[in-house]
């Protein structure tokens, strides 16, 4: 475990020590830069991060929902009946620096991020680099708080997370996601700050409809009823609305929950329908 934080640490430093020399480097004339724009069109892709930032002075309002599992049949219209809500407010605090902070129904969930832009695709550049940090917080109920080994450290999880990604085309778009979770609390036999991979994708099929994907791959072992995430959606701009359709085997909406939770098994039906919407203010 302390080689993979000294990694972590080498590799925020390195962030920190350099990115101000990258960006004198490759942006010493705005004049002769072309910025690549549209890499993605909403701040998710389906429930991962993307390379898109609110912008300087803007709020965005988020709502993502999730409804029962496929397989769960017509007595509950195939999950239909059952749903879990996330809402969060992200705003824009400078050009390359986004706040946000949500709630999730699942587990009675809060969580707060900061979203750094370091390094954006142009003519000049060929991809954008950006880090992506979170902390959640699980609102523990008043019997859980009574117990007598109750701690609310061990309800506290926190992500650390780089976003590389590249507009290939005008239709298509993807990145890559290193992302490391620290547990504060975790099962026998399990790792305290698992490490995955996650990859995804856009493509653009009009010029207001998109096709998404994404998938989490674990590199650390986890529980054994751990499953991947994988999640696929279609994106539909409106305005200044960004409304998303999609179907993932995560119930949960948040890097905790989707790369730590998921048990879904797509093969199995243990697929559950969502949409998120947006709206910038």
């Amino acid at each position: 475990m302390m080689n993979k934080l000294f990694l972590l640490a080498l590799l925020f430093s390195f962030q920190f020590s350099f990115s101000q020399d990258l960006l004198s480097m490759l942006e010493t004339d705005d004049n002769e830069r072309k910025i690549t724009t549209s890499i993605f069109k909403d701040n998710r892709i389906v429930n991962a991060q993307s390379s898109k930032q609110t912008a300087k002075g803007e709020f965005k309002f988020l709502i993502q929902h999730r409804f029962g599992t496929l397989n769960s049949g017509f007595y509950n219209l195939w999950g239909l009946d059952n749903s879990q809500v996330r809402m969060a407010l992200d705003y824009g605090l400078t050009e390359r620096i986004s706040l946000s902070g949500g709630r999730s129904s699942t587990n009675k969930q809060f969580d707060a991020s900061v979203k750094w832009n370091i390094l954006r695709q142009s003519n000049s550049f060929p991809f954008v680099l950006s880090a992506y940090s979170s902390v959640f917080l699980i609102h523990p109920s008043e019997s859980k708080r009574e117990e007598a080994n109750f701690d609310l450290l061990n309800q506290i999880t926190f992500s650390n997370q780089f976003i590389i990604a590249r507009k290939f085309s005008s239709n298509f778009s993807a990145v890559i996601l290193p992302t490391h979770i620290h547990l504060n609390s975790f099962e026998a036999g399990t790792s305290a700050d698992p490490l995955f991979i996650g990859l995804g994708g856009r493509y653009k099929v009009s010029k207001k409809i998109s096709v998404n994907g994404e998938y989490f791959n674990a590199l650390s072992e986890m529980k054994e009823n751990h499953v991947n995430m994988l999640s696929l959606g279609v994106d539909i701009e409106t305005g200044g609305h960004v409304f998303s359709l999609h179907l993932s085997n995560s119930r949960g909406m948040n890097e905790h929950a989707f790369l730590i939770e998921t048990q879904g098994e797509w093969l199995e039906g243990d697929i559950y329908f969502g949409f998120n919407i947006s709206r910038v203010f």
